[in-house]
Parts: structure tokens; C-alpha cells; sequence
């Protein structure tokens, strides 16, 4: 599924924590809270697994927040699914809110 998101955030971690090498990365999108309750109401930023560290460093040179295309993929292990980003590419920088 292809959607444009505002992406908010990049983290990334590439090394060793008790002997095991990790290599991770994640991204922060907006996303609209559920107002069906009438107790929320806005934003909130949801974070994303990105795969690996290298494709959290590829972004890193932008400045957030910033408007990406981004292919979601459903995944599941049978019980549980949740999406995952399997690509993302940057289109344009997001507008700042007037202070």
C-alpha cells in the first residue's frame, strides 16, 4: 500500500549491546487519532520499524518533519499481523504550523 505520509523522525542503532549485533532502524509518522470515542482528538506520531540502520542513515540529511511516499506491508506470523515500511522516498518538506 502506497500512501504520502509526514514523517517526523528518523532513530537508527548499527552495533553490538551484550553480544549480539543489531542493526535497526525506525521511522516516526503522523497519524490521526481515533475520534469515534470523543476523547481524542488530533495527531500523534506512531513509529515504524525501516528495516536497517542504513536506510534510517539515508534520510538522516533531511530536515523534519518531511512529506514521504511510503509503501506500507501488511505482515503477520500467523497470529499477529502489523504493518512494517518497505520503502520510503522523500518528496517535499512538510509545512510548519504558524506559531
Amino acid at each position: 500500500m502506497l500512501e504520502k505520509v509526514k514523517v517526523t523522525g528518523i532513530t537508527f542503532y548499527q552495533g553490538k549491546i551484550d553480544d549480539n549485533n543489531i542493526d535497526s532502524g525506525s521511522v516516526f509518522i503522523e497519524e490521526y487519532l481515533d475520534e469515534s470515542t470523543g476523547r481524542s482528538k488530533g495527531t500523534a506520531t506512531q513509529k515504524y520499524p525501516l528495516g536497517n540502520a542504513d536506510s534510517a542513515k539515508a534520510l538522516m540529511h533531511n530536515t523534519f518533519p518531511l512529506i514521504c511516499e511510503v509503501e506500507f506491508r501488511r505482515v503477520t506470523n500467523g497470529n499477529v499481523s502489523k504493518n512494517t515500511v518497505h520503502s520510503i522516498k522523500p518528496v517535499a518538506m512538510a509545512q510548519q504550523a504558524k506559531q
